[in-house]
């Protein structure tokens, strides 16, 4: 099944005053610091975090809303996120009441060739109004659903009623299948001292948590495909000096850990004596491939970088292009990283950007900007971007 979210509208979301972006497989954000690139992403996870528990939820990890909305906006005015698959749109208006996001949002499902209205339900509502797929009459009537938990978004609700429609489940898919690794809030340290908790999961959750219980059960799922394997193979691309294999070790009934095998070593170093650089690296290719090759989801890195040498972050650059093309993954990654940017083609370069005087995000594809065509004919498109001739921080360009 197809799992892509092929466009990005927003409104309102802190510094997305008014943005729309269409996505490729692989496409990476770039910019100064503080212009809206892990805004940009957390409009995709907001949305999935609202799809998959509920909006008070979503709203309340995000203090409730308190300061989401765009400063230039009314107070009346509603923030907006909507997505677009190949053959379904989907919007969300989220109202606030005195700064805060209102429990029960504003949806509507269409067709993207038709702009067919699929259901659709009011701000502060408990039911939705419900188009059924298989009327063939062209005066065909919506019909009214009144919602169990109306703080929830009205999709899967949708979904019940109409199983068949492709389209919707593709998109509703592609939500429930979004992940998202934010390099400053994994948690490396608990892995390092007290390991994973034991579980059969092969997915790796969005705070790594699981790293160790995963990869356990990948190794022993070698066999039947090669999810380990690949982890493995890009570990010691990134690593060729030193990162040989991993071992693991039950603790009790509840705890997995791990060490690392040197090469020339001939002692395993334990987890807790494993470099923040190594474990970074092996976050990011669990990520991308502790999932099945048909799985398909959309992967969301914030700052991948951290912790590591040009070397590995030249490797990661080949294995999200190896995750996109190969294992039906559609990347989103926001960096600073020159060196990363560099792996990739201008065509997957977004550059990010604020306008000081409206305080709005812009986004520009790298390919389309005039001014640096024949600049990137000649020069790794991270150059240009440490030259401050795309994107520029401010200031003049050190020398």
């Amino acid at each position: 099944m197809a799992r892509r979210i092929h466009a990005l509208r927003t409104e309102n979301y802190r510094s997305l005053a008014s943005l729309e972006l269409r996505l490729g497989d692989v496409n990476v954000l770039f910019g100064p610091c503080g212009v809206g690139k892990s805004t940009l992403l957390d409009t995709i996870w907001f949305l999935r975090d609202c799809a998959s528990n509920s909006v008070d939820q979503a709203a309340r990890r995000r203090d409730h809303g308190i300061g989401l909305l765009w400063d230039g906006a009314s107070p009346d005015d509603a923030i907006v996120i909507e997505v677009e698959s190949a053959s379904a749109r989907y919007r969300v208006e989220f109202g606030l009441s005195a700064g805060r996001i209102e429990a029960r949002a504003s949806e509507r499902l269409s067709s993207v060739a038709e702009d067919e209205t699929k259901f659709e339900r009011a701000g502060g509502a408990d039911h939705v109004l419900i188009w059924q797929e298989s009327a063939a009459d062209p005066g065909r009537e919506p019909h009214e659903y009144r919602l169990r938990e109306p703080n929830k978004l009205s999709l899967a609700r949708y979904l019940d009623a109409n199983p068949q429609d492709t389209a919707a489940v593709e998109l509703e898919s592609a939500l429930r299948f979004v992940h998202h690794y934010a390099s400053r809030r994994l948690h490396l340290y608990p892995l390092q001292k007290t390991g994973s908790e034991s579980g059969q999961e092969t997915r790796l959750d969005d705070f790594a948590r699981n790293l160790w219980s995963v990869l356990r059960n990948l190794k022993d799922r070698r066999e039947r495909d090669d999810r380990y394997d690949t982890i493995l193979r890009f570990m010691r691309e990134a690593f060729p000096k030193t990162f040989d294999r991993l071992e693991f070790e039950q603790l009790g009934h509840s705890g997995v850990y791990a060490s690392m095998v040197e090469h020339g070593r001939q002692d395993p170093i334990k987890a807790s004596g494993i470099s923040d650089g190594h474990l970074q690296m092996l976050v990011v290719l669990t990520a991308l491939f502790s999932e099945r090759r048909d799985q398909g989801s959309l992967v969301l890195f914030d700052e991948p970088e951290l912790s590591l040498h040009p070397w590995p972050l030249a490797v990661m650059g080949d294995a999200m292009r190896t995750a996109a093309s190969e294992w039906n993954k559609q990347i989103i990654v926001a960096t600073h990283s020159p060196v990363l940017i560099s792996q990739f083609e201008p065509d997957d370069l977004l550059a990010v950007e604020i306008d000081a005087d409206e305080g709005k995000t812009t986004v520009r594809r790298a390919s389309e900007i005039a001014e640096i065509a024949d600049l990137l004919e000649q020069f790794a498109p991270g150059a240009i971007y440490m030259a401050q001739e795309i994107a520029p921080q401010g200031g003049r360009t050190p020398k």
